[in-house]
């Protein structure tokens, strides 16, 4: 009897440890790196999740990447930049030094671009440019792993397939993303 105690005890123990390891909120950020149409892009990504158990979540998720490109003449150049919002469920396997992590997130995707034709020669005219927008639904498929420094601080290192549908065009991404994650509060 003293022994199925003493079980009992030493698991309750391990309940309410492991109550105390899971978090209610996460906060993630850190560097982003796009793969688009063979361009690369760099950027950040920000997010945060609300936790209602050790296994599910909700994620709030927001990212900026940018890329540039001159000709060596510099008559042309052009400058893109896409921004996504997105929102979803992130289901999460926990451990004692990591933590696996998988999400569908959907939300609001922009694109960007503008386009300028300068230091032109004559008999061309003065420097001209164009600017293009386009909005859609975006979705981001993916997960990704935390390294659990210590309670509070993880490195997370994250891939997302990303598709974007603006208008009557469609956009298939690779994102990749690294940096910091923050956790605080505790959910049972």
């Amino acid at each position: 009897m003293r022994h199925l105690l003493a079980i009992l005890a030493v698991l309750s123990l391990a309940a309410v440890l492991n109550a105390q390891e899971n978090p209610k909120y996460e906060l993630f950020g850190g560097y982003s790196y796009l793969r688009q149409s063979g361009a690369n892009f760099n950027g950040w990504e920000i997010s945060g999740a609300y936790n209602f158990n050790r296994w599910i979540g909700l994620k709030l998720d927001a990212d900026g990447h940018y890329w540039s490109a001159t000709t060596r003449s510099r008559i042309f150049s052009v400058d893109d930049h896409i921004h996504d919002i997105m929102v979803g469920p992130q289901f999460s396997w926990r451990q004692r030094r990591f933590t696996l992590f998988a999400h569908t997130l959907f939300g609001y995707s922009r694109f960007h671009n503008h386009f300028v034709a300068r230091d032109l020669p004559p008999p061309f005219p003065n420097p001209e440019s164009e600017t293009t927008d386009a909005n859609g639904l975006g979705v981001a498929l993916g997960g990704g792993g935390d390294w659990n420094l210590m309670k509070s601080w993880a490195v997370r290192a994250q891939l997302d397939y990303l598709q974007a549908a603006a208008f009557q065009d469609r956009s298939d991404n690779f994102r990749f993303s690294t940096g910091i994650v923050y956790r605080f509060g505790s959910t049972k």
